[in-house]
């Protein structure tokens, strides 16, 4: 089902929106291993320098800066969003209680589709979260499948939502999630283990982005799908804890379980809050969806772009770190 590979003349021009953050910076890199011309859409941060990419500023909450930018553009790859994951505070983005003001992340996902439609931009390619719901706990899942709703009803020809578990990186890369993890081991000798009763399957950033890649050229036969990703291996949160706790050299800590660690976590992660402003709690990305749905695959011909092999949360996190026996 997929197309004749094109030569890099023949490859349309993409455009990624949120190219400097933690996803963006990963997929710009896997697109131009691959020789393909990128539009990278900017806003507070200018993306890192490379082939085959054109950086562009644009805020999207002024749609006037967006015509340009969709020029000759064929698809968007959308990963731009504010205050990700920090879901419990932040009800002020959407106005009172009652009111239907939208909130900067849908207004954003409201002008860029409106600038696709009138440009005649074919394909939309969007990045959601397991979980996203109208209903869900968090105001970050609720906004996701707002955004959703918005690309769904579009009229845009082509429209692929993917729903992808945490994303995390080598040890090495500090992402948010090994952060937010780590930041929970700044005292000696212990650390605790928030209670977390489903296992978590997060998907390393590289399989994302090569998911994202393959979605960008594989022929679609209806106008919408929904994919569901994550990283095919189901480790329970105090697993993830003692892998991260080895690489850092901190394997011989005693892990605080239960009642107690669930009390001292959100303890600890207040007394760095000021120096680590743009880090989340933990508590707030365990709401998002840890495994996909089985079922999500069936009849779907997306499933194909998915990576039939994951890089391990294991190897990960504990590549040259020396082997600590278990307490």
């Amino acid at each position: 089902m997929s197309k004749v590979p094109q030569s890099d003349s023949e490859k349309e021009t993409l455009l990624v929106a949120g190219s400097a953050g933690f996803v963006g910076k990963a997929l710009l890199r896997r697109l131009a291993e691959k020789h393909r011309p990128v539009v990278s859409l900017y806003n507070a941060h200018l993306p890192e320098a490379m082939a085959y990419t054109t950086p562009i500023f644009a805020d999207i909450l002024r749609p006037e800066f967006l015509p340009s930018a969709l020029h000759n553009t064929k698809t968007v790859v959308h990963l731009a969003w504010s205050q990700s994951f920090h879901s419990r505070w932040e009800e002020a983005l959407w106005g009172h209680e009652g009111t239907k003001q939208d909130s900067r992340n849908i207004q954003m996902v409201k002008n860029l589709v409106q600038a696709m439609e009138e440009a005649g931009t074919q394909r939309i390619i969007f990045l959601s979260a397991l979980g996203a719901r109208r209903d869900a706990e968090s105001w970050y899942l609720q906004e996701k499948y707002f955004a959703e709703a918005v690309i769904l009803n579009s009229r845009i020809p082509e429209k692929i939502i993917l729903r992808s578990s945490l994303v995390f990186s080598d040890l090495s890369a500090k992402d948010r999630f090994v952060s937010t993890i780590e930041r929970l081991m700044r005292f000696p000798w212990f650390y605790p283990v928030p209670r977390c009763r489903e296992k978590l399957a997060p998907i390393h950033v590289f399989d994302l982005c090569e998911t994202i890649t393959k979605l960008i050229d594989l022929e679609m036969r209806e106008s919408a799908y929904l994919l569901e990703i994550d990283g095919g291996e189901a480790l329970a949160l105090e697993d993830m804890f003692r892998y991260i706790s080895q690489g850092i050299g901190k394997g011989t800590h005693i892990a605080l379980r239960g009642l107690l660690g669930q009390t001292l976590a959100p303890l600890i992660e207040s007394l760095n809050r000021r120096s680590q402003k743009d880090l989340p709690q933990l508590r707030d990305l365990l709401t998002i969806g840890h495994q996909r749905a089985p079922e999500a695959a069936l009849n779907n011909p997306m499933f194909n772009a998915l990576p039939r092999q994951t890089r391990r949360f294991k190897e990960s996190m504990t590549a040259g770190a020396p082997e600590v026996p278990p307490h």
